[in-house]
């Protein structure tokens, strides 16, 4: 029955002809609106502590939403490319955000060597789509779909801009990876930014917002595809100062979500989807309007404005950037009156490399014979049931200082997520963790020697994923040093030294619950204090030992601000005794160390 209503989809749309004058049967309309970093928890609908977010809860109200929703990567390039594509990012070999670098790298590699404090190499990543790339918005506006992009794009320069992917309307849409500049405050450069001429200092969303009304007051005889992705909430913080105030005080009360700036950023967008549901319902689409609404990856936790993350994605594990689930786990609502239940949720997996196939059921359109797709048609989940699927999948192959990511690759397939680390077990081997996220969404229990069967056939199907699409993987690392030094410190556990050989400094980043290092005193000094200079967005506490006796414990600030600590020894260091420094990690990321001496 369903190949029988596809077929005469397209014979109607076969009938009427170019234009596609046929009232009787009119195709809907699509509005796909993507927030950059918005967090799993950072709507109301979602349980957000902080947030306010009405046009989004009602959405959510009106329709369906997923608890099981991913980003295709951790970061906002490869997302994008990927819900234009309709592939996995592994497989375009965009897996890094670069697409505001004037080089075009069309044809990324391997690398052979890394860094020495990295058990692994970094591979190369591209940051253009070709320009003949089969995209979602080239197949809508062929079969007779008007098109509009608006916002942030981050995929490249002129000529690899939206409108040669298939966007006849565009606004904004350049390379830039945030905001146009200066910022989200206007006026901004038209010729620059792509933004229109406008008076005083408004909000870039806010202009959007407008712009998105009038292209569907423009286009409401026709069916249309508006992308329509928000600059909010990603860096740099700068939030309305009267909303600003508003959540200062509601931030104060709150457990996790602290920062009064995202509170602002995040009901600005909020602000804006009000009007593109306003507008639909005033001008009568409503009924015939599929409105998607997600993110391009996990919430921020990784700078610090107001001394504190963005945000918080507890109880899952990390933020934007790694590929643990607060990486890539965001929220997903699809409202399409009629065709989905409002009010619903459903447990279906579902990534952004879903959106192309879904789209072109919902249009009623075949995916050319040329076509590569690596996602699933999500309409057989619009019902609210929970749909079968196969696996999902994100490539991360790169060791990230600021979010503590180490790289690796993972899979999920029902309640299963395996994670394969490359080049960190012994002998630098790959190490992998397998979670039960029914139970543990949040990471913390690895089942990989508990489960061997079902970590073997996760494996086995990454393997088979991973040559099929020929992903660029990181390789071992013959430079790698697992004896280098920093500052007097060799690392022991818990996390890698970034750059090389250092006297000066520590520079490291850290995935565990802590990390160990190795302080060798130089000649002749001694001391009953490690003093050291800090700036860090994840460590919390650190104790030092001599031998095996500990001093206490002092605490730390991870607001990346630089400040003096000094840790007090178990006893007095004769200069001869190896000192250990165990660091507590609140959450994976960075920590910097210098001016490292021993003190009395």
């Amino acid at each position: 029955m369903k190949i029988m209503n596809r077929m005469i989809r397209l014979s109607l749309l076969a009938l009427c002809g170019p234009l596609l004058a046929c009232a009787a049967e009119k195709r809907p309309n699509i509005v796909m609106i993507i927030v950059d970093d918005l967090g799993w928890r950072d709507v109301g609908s979602y349980g957000s502590e902080l947030y306010q977010t009405p046009a989004v809860d009602a959405l959510a109200a009106e329709g369906l939403s997923y608890s099981n929703a991913y980003a295709s990567s951790p970061l906002c390039t490869p997302t994008r490319a990927s819900i234009l594509t309709g592939q996995t990012v592994g497989r375009l070999r965009i897996t890094t955000p670069e697409g505001h670098l004037t080089e075009v790298k069309l044809n990324p590699q391997e690398r052979e060597v890394g860094e020495p404090g990295y058990p692994m190499t970094n591979p190369e990543t591209g940051n253009r789509l070709p320009l003949d790339a089969i995209t979602i918005s080239k197949l809508l506006k062929e079969s007779g779909y008007a098109t509009s992009f608006m916002g942030k794009w981050h995929l490249g320069y002129d000529p690899y801009i939206p409108e040669n992917y298939g966007f006849d309307h565009v606004i904004g849409g350049r390379a830039f990876p945030g905001p146009p500049p200066p910022g989200f405050f206007g006026p901004w450069d038209p010729a620059v930014t792509n933004m229109p001429v406008v008076e005083g200092s408004p909000n870039a969303d806010d202009v959007l917002g407008d712009e998105a009304v009038r292209f569907i007051e423009s286009k409401q005889d026709e069916p249309f595809f508006l992308a329509l992705w928000f600059f909010n909430v990603h860096a740099p913080f700068q939030g309305k100062p009267e909303l600003i105030e508003k959540y200062a005080p509601l931030a104060a009360d709150t457990q996790y979500q602290k920062s009064a700036i995202m509170g602002a950023m995040v009901e600005t967008m909020d602000q804006n989807v009000a009007k593109v549901r306003d507008a639909l319902a005033r001008l009568g689409l409503d009924e015939n309007t599929i409105v998607i609404f997600s993110s391009d990856n996990g919430g921020n936790m990784y700078d610090r404005p107001e001394g504190v993350n963005p945000t918080d994605n507890f109880p899952l594990k990390a933020g934007k950037g790694n590929n643990y689930e607060g990486g890539s786990r965001v929220p997903l609502i699809v409202k399409w009156p009629g065709r989905v239940p409002a009010g619903a949720w459903t447990d279906t997996i579902a990534i952004s490399y879903d959106y192309f196939p879904s789209l072109l059921e919902v249009a009623g359109i075949e995916a050319p014979a040329d076509a590569v797709l690596d996602g699933v048609s999500l309409v057989p989940s619009f019902d609210g049931a929970t749909m079968e699927r196969p696996p999902i999948t994100s490539m991360f192959g790169h060791t990230v200082l600021a979010t503590g990511n180490i790289a690796n690759v993972w899979v999920r397939d029902g309640d299963w997520k395996l994670l394969r680390f490359f080049n960190t077990g012994p002998e630098q081997a790959d190490h992998y963790e397998l979670y039960d996220l029914s139970v543990d969404p949040g990471e913390a229990n690895n089942l990989a020697a508990v489960h061997p069967e079902t970590a073997s056939a996760l494996k086995a199907w990454l393997n088979q994923h991973l040559e099929e699409t020929q992903t660029l993987l990181p390789r071992k690392n013959p430079d790698y040093d697992p004896d280098l030094v920093q500052a007097g410190f060799t690392m022991q556990q818990g996390g890698y030294f970034a750059g090389g050989a250092d006297a000066e400094k520590v520079t490291m980043t850290s995935n565990g619950d802590t990390v160990t290092l190795r302080y060798t005193p130089k000649e002749g000094e001694t001391g009953d204090h490690l003093e050291f200079n800090i700036m860090t967005n994840c460590a919390v506490g650190a104790t030092a030992s001599v031998g095996g006796s500990y001093g206490k414990p002092v605490s730390i600030t991870p607001d990346l601000t630089p400040r003096t600590v000094r840790v007090p020894l178990g006893r007095a260091s004769d200069g001869e005794r190896i000192i250990n420094l165990v660091v507590d990690m609140s959450q994976p990321g960075r920590t910097h160390l210098s001016q490292v001496q021993l003190v009395d």
